[in-house]
């Protein structure tokens, strides 16, 4: 836990949007230390055209047994020690990496949100 020198809310939801903003409605499920990674860049070539991308994929860590982790959370960076632009980032919670001598769980995050 001492890697994780960033901080981050976990919202759950998407209920009625704000009347004012139009933004979903979120439950907020965890607030707290956690650490974003990434993993290598994945190049990939769609059949539907010529148009070449790349793919980065994220992981954001917490604290093992700190909630209990869905797909379709939404983490928003609340505090970035070192990256000032990481602050206000949002990740859609794809995949739940669990294994059995964990230290934090180890969400794997989409930018798609």
């Amino acid at each position: 836990m001492r890697q994780m020198v960033d901080a981050c809310t976990i919202g759950r939801g998407g209920g009625d949007p704000d009347p004012i903003t139009g933004a979903p409605t979120r439950t907020e499920v965890y607030s707290g230390p956690c650490k974003v990674q990434t993993w290598e860049a994945q190049e990939s070539r769609p059949e539907a055209g010529e148009f070449q991308y790349t793919q980065q994929r994220y992981t954001v860590h917490v604290p093992v047994g700190s909630y209990r982790p869905q797909v379709g959370d939404v983490v928003t960076i609340t505090l970035a020690q070192r990256d000032p632009f990481l602050a206000g980032r949002e990740f859609r919670v794809v995949a739940l990496l669990h294994k059995s001598l964990a230290t934090a769980y180890r969400l794997a995050v989409s930018t798609d949100v």
